[in-house]
């Protein structure tokens, strides 16, 4: 994707360099089962910030919580200045949390536009221009505005997810596993977007593929058996650690 052809991505936030997000020792549990133990994390704003680690090490678990889908066993969650620990994901979206889960979450019997439109929620249904920006990011959704999003590609989909939080116009964008089973060419498009997207909001993301994280990230997390055990820019981190961290 060549972004120089593209709406100024800049413009789909709201107004600055996006939210601060600071997990405190968070810990979160299934029932009695604790599976994220004592994670601190800090996204700054301007920043694309990674959760790494292999499946079922807590990473999707963490991004619940910290949209609140999960709530918290014990710890906080700061957003800016507010504890946000125990307010509900409606409240987190209202202040500026955006969120694409693992799996997109798109509502396919329903058009691509009617899915953006939904995005809309979060601030009361306030269309002041995003849904051309996105259409300048992802220029397929205005070819497919009219059609199912059931038929559209897997990667198709996960940028129609994408755009339906950006239509919220969110301070801090959380992306659970953006390239999952995704073409390399889209991969390509959502990278250079989700780098763009660092004008105007904060971004955290669980990717579990190496070179995407490192390409992308100004800091990363490696989290193992529920708990962070590398931190620190990519250039930073060792990189045989990181593969053993890594490692199927």
């Amino acid at each position: 994707m060549t972004m120089s052809t593209a709406v100024p991505v800049h413009t789909v936030g709201r107004g600055d360099l996006g939210a601060r997000l600071e997990a405190r020792s968070l810990s979160i549990a299934y029932g009695h089962s604790v599976v994220v133990r004592d994670v601190s994390i800090v996204a700054e704003p301007g920043q694309v910030v990674c959760i790494m680690g292999r499946n079922g090490a807590g990473k999707t678990t963490l991004l619940k919580a910290l949209m609140g889908v999960l709530p918290a066993h014990g710890g906080q969650i700061v957003l800016d200045d507010a504890d946000v620990t125990a307010s509900p994901p409606f409240r987190r979206a209202r202040a500026g949390v955006g969120y694409v889960p693992q799996g997109r979450g798109i509502f396919p019997r329903l058009s691509v536009y009617e899915n953006l439109q939904i995005g809309l929620e979060a601030i009361g249904g306030a269309e002041t221009g995003q849904l051309d920006e996105v259409y300048g990011m992802f220029p397929v959704l205005k070819e497919m505005a009219g059609r199912q999003a059931g038929v559209l590609s897997g990667g198709q989909q996960q940028q129609l997810a994408i755009g339906r939080a950006l239509m919220g116009r969110p301070r801090l964008l959380l992306l659970d596993e953006p390239t999952e089973g995704i073409q390399p060419n889209i991969v390509d498009e959502i990278e250079a977007v989700i780098g763009s997207l660092k004008r105007s909001m904060t971004v955290l993301l669980v990717e579990q593929f190496l070179g995407f994280a490192m390409a992308n990230a100004d800091r990363c997390y490696v989290i193992e058996h529920g708990t962070i055990t590398l931190s620190g820019k990519p250039s930073e981190l060792p990189e045989a650690r990181l593969h053993e961290a890594l490692a199927i």
